[in-house]
């Protein structure tokens, strides 16, 4: 039996102070309706490991129980380690987002208009720095990439679909990505690592593959690091190394919470 979890990337976006954005010109969802979730909401499956549920075709945007601090993260392109803590509540009270926005925006349209958002709602400050940080960088193997050109009318995705055994428990973790960048890879796994990403393969542009990953007597999670890092390096031809580099740094200096019926 196969249970299918979809959950959003992350695309690339670098911003500078971005609070100080011009309101008038900043772009906006036509409409946008937030609601607190009651206390004790629990959080949606595997966001621990940063695979949210976010959904926005067609200019539709909906994230479901999800936090200001995710809400942040994903707007920004940030991993955890990329800002300071700020109110405690931003990481426990839970909203239920639903907005649209005019035409079919694309997803940078859509993390724009996601800031804008949290701006005028949430009355987010935010402001930007460099941090010198641990990173992991992402290069080639010794083998080429198993990365394929994406195929005519494949819509950009990535899904988890977790493959069971007789006894109904997870055997594998199959990762299946279709029209996917290794920087949205990277974005997307730098959680699960615990480490910002960053790309020195010089490979751009989308690509089809799929990743298995198959935990074993020394390694029972599915999700743990060194059996995420030993399957891309062996199904993907692509390795990782820690070294430390300036990232984005984001200081929350301020926020507020959103009452029902905004």
């Amino acid at each position: 039996m196969t249970k299918i979890i979809t959950f959003a990337a992350l695309v690339a976006l670098s911003l500078d102070h971005a609070h100080c954005q011009d309101p008038a010109a900043a772009p906006a969802f036509e409409v946008a309706s937030i609601t607190p979730c009651k206390p004790g909401t629990p959080e949606p499956p595997m966001e621990h490991a940063g695979m949210v549920q976010f959904t926005y075709p067609g200019g539709r945007f909906r994230a479901t129980a999800t936090t200001l601090k995710f809400l942040l993260e994903w707007a920004y392109d940030i991993q955890p380690s990329q800002h300071s803590d700020g109110p405690s509540w931003i990481g426990t009270d839970r909203y239920d987002v639903v907005a649209k926005a005019a035409g079919n925006a694309t997803d940078r349209q859509m993390k724009l208009m996601a800031q804008t958002l949290l701006t005028e709602r949430f009355a987010l400050k935010i402001h930007h720095e460099k941090k010198n940080l641990s990173v992991l960088a992402i290069s080639l193997g010794k083998t080429p990439p198993k990365l394929f050109a994406p195929k005519d009318g494949e819509e950009h995705s990535l899904r988890v679909a977790p493959q069971t055994g007789p006894d109904q428990k997870t055997v594998t973790l199959r990762v299946i990505a279709t029209r996917f960048s290794l920087a949205q890879l990277s974005d997307t796994f730098a959680r699960l690592l615990g480490h910002v990403i960053v790309n020195e393969t010089g490979l751009d542009g989308d690509f089809d593959f799929t990743l298995d990953l198959t935990p074993d007597e020394s390694q029972h999670n599915p999700l743990d690091p060194s059996l995420l890092m030993a399957a891309m390096r062996e199904q993907l031809g692509l390795t990782l190394k820690s070294q430390n580099a300036p990232v984005d740094f984001f200081v929350i200096e301020s926020a507020e919470k959103v009452a029902a019926g905004n």
